[in-house]
């Protein structure tokens, strides 16, 4: 498999090759930022190992680029003296797979190339296809259908429509939604992030009728979840024994089937 070392020192750059060439993978290595994005449009690769302090382009820049212009694939590693939490957390919400820092282990580096490198075979297997409720996403062909039928979107609403189906249950704060989307903090008085999380919700659906919930968390952020299938419950109702469905004791007004949190925004 490919992998391209992004860093501007050639020692810590050599020093990361010499672990990961021995694990039978192509290295590519580039020394900033352009030069990175100039390698990645040229050609597949399936991981990045990343530094964040880099010239002309940060790190955190690429990864943003990598994101909203090629999805969730490569993997990206950041391998990188910044150690605050703050920026573990940051880059992770932000897309990336892993976060190591320097100065690594040999042995530890080697196991999370090798364990991200697996999770990519996995996934490139599938086709790049995410499937939540009753709706899947192609970050390939950048698609999105309800039921097998399309759904019409701009390349911004695709973008923050992927974001929330690769990483469902999470809660992602606005800092986040707003630099993986728009690759900056939005201003906080700034409608533009909620009138388009409020597009995405209309045009997909996105209610618990069709299995997934689209939840605004007051002072934090958004978060996407699966959540029963109305349309399941019903079907399942009507599947019952008619003697059951005939009983006082069993039967219940048509209200009863509707799924819990049906009236949650």
């Amino acid at each position: 498999m490919r992998v391209l070392i992004v860093e501007d020192d050639p020692v810590h750059a050599k020093a990361a090759a010499r672990v990961v060439a021995p694990l039978g993978h192509e290295i590519v290595e580039a020394g900033d930022g352009e030069e990175a994005v100039r390698l990645l449009r040229s050609a597949p690769f399936d991981l990045v190992i990343l530094d964040w302090l880099l010239p002309r382009m940060s790190g955190f820049e690429l990864l943003y680029w990598i994101r909203r212009t090629l999805g969730a694939s490569p993997a990206v590693l950041f391998l990188t003296s910044k150690v605050l939490d703050d920026d573990v957390v940051l880059a992770m919400e932000a897309g990336a797979d892993d976060y190591l820092v320097k100065p690594f282990r040999v042995a530890e580096l080697a196991s999370r190339v090798n364990a991200l490198l697996r999770r990519t075979r996995r996934e490139s297997d599938a086709g790049g296809l995410v499937c939540a409720g009753d709706y899947a996403l192609n970050a390939l062909d950048r698609t999105v259908s309800l039921r097998g039928a399309p759904i019409e979107l701009t390349p911004k609403e695709f973008d923050l429509t992927a974001l929330f189906f690769n990483n469902l249950g999470k809660l992602l704060s606005r800092k986040v939604v707003s630099i993986s989307t728009w690759g900056r903090e939005l201003d906080p008085a700034s409608r533009t992030l909620d009138t388009h999380i409020y597009r995405v919700r209309q045009k997909l659906a996105l209610v618990p009728e069709n299995g997934l919930r689209l939840s605004s968390v007051y002072t934090h952020g958004y978060r996407l979840d699966v959540v029963p299938s109305g349309r399941s419950h019903a079907a399942a109702s009507l599947h019952r024994p008619v003697a059951q469905a005939a009983s006082p004791a069993s039967s219940a007004s048509p209200a009863s089937f509707m799924p819990a949190g049906f009236a949650y925004e």
